[in-house]
């Protein structure tokens, strides 16, 4: 199924999504949440094991549960509904911590989002770890050069977010949301 009205941040590790994401939510934008972090803070506050360092296909498996059921969850709402990442992202999730990946491949090919998707590049000026993020920029980044590969290898059109201050960034997105519809 394709959503229209559904519209994707992705791209590296710490390069400003969910600072874009709770600028647009202040905006009144439907946003959801990236599930990476909800689920590793989760996991790691009940000492699970469905981390990267435990049992990353765990992991994995827990953040497509965490995705499928709000991209199920929103399927009413006709408005803009903007995700920080998107299923597709958890190809690369996989490929990055060695798990497999056909059922990624699968739900992406099932849940689609607009074909225009908002690509956050590496941004070393502003990247930061903390207790869910843990990666050296330099992963980060790679992490974020594949995932947009996955995304324009499965037909979306991939649109560079512009390094600027967040409100600048939300502006642009909300722009171009404005122009795609």
């Amino acid at each position: 199924m394709i959503k229209e009205n559904f519209f994707v941040l992705t791209g590296a590790m710490g390069a400003g999504k969910s600072a874009v994401l709770e600028a647009l939510a202040a905006m009144d934008f439907r946003c959801i949440a990236e599930p990476a972090r909800i689920v590793l803070k989760e996991q790691r506050q009940q000492m699970g094991m469905g981390v990267p360092e435990k049992d990353p296909a765990l992991f994995n498996m827990l953040m497509l549960k965490k995705m499928l059921g709000e991209y199920s969850a929103n399927q009413h709402v006709s408005a803009p509904v903007i995700f920080d990442r998107g299923v597709p992202d958890l190809i690369s999730y996989a490929e990055l911590l060695g798990t497999g990946k056909e059922k990624f491949e699968e739900a992406a090919g099932e849940c689609r989002y607009n074909s225009f998707v908002f690509l956050f590049n590496a941004w070393e000026e502003i990247y930061t770890t903390d207790d869910e993020r843990k990666m050296s920029f330099g992963l980060a980044k790679e992490f974020g050069e594949n995932v947009g590969d996955i995304y324009r290898k499965l037909g979306y059109v991939t649109i560079d977010v512009p390094f600027a201050p967040v409100q600048e960034r939300a502006d642009f997105v909300v722009e171009k949301i404005a122009g795609i519809k």
